[in-house]
């Protein structure tokens, strides 16, 4: 998926996100984890199309709410392939660190 096709599936207007962000999301969606084939409804086969509606709700965003549901998304999964080994505090811990991150990665371009 290209960001362009991205963000015209996912934002509204003609707002855009950082190209790291946008590179985060993609390695994302693109990954071939246990989470993915188990609890999305096409698993590991899921197209472009089904991820943006599923994890961004379609063409309503702003780059913030994008931020936000990547955070989310990206916090479930954590929380499901490690969650059962760590207790509350680490993966709290673990939250605020992927939270850094995307935020991060939303607020910075390539050089």
């Amino acid at each position: 998926m290209l960001k362009q096709e991205f963000e015209n599936m996912t934002l509204r207007g003609n707002e855009s996100i950082s190209g790291l962000l946008y590179d985060t999301i993609e390695r994302y969606y693109m990954s071939d984890n246990e989470y993915h084939r188990y609890n999305n409804p096409n698993g590991i086969n899921e197209t472009k199309q089904e991820f943006c509606k599923r994890v961004f709700g379609g063409k309503v965003n702003t780059p913030n709410t994008i931020l936000k549901k990547m955070i989310n998304e990206s916090i479930k999964e954590n929380r499901y392939c490690i969650g059962k080994y760590h207790d509350k505090k680490e993966l709290d811990n673990m939250d605020c660190l992927i939270t850094e991150h995307y935020t991060w990665r939303s607020k910075h371009n390539y050089c």
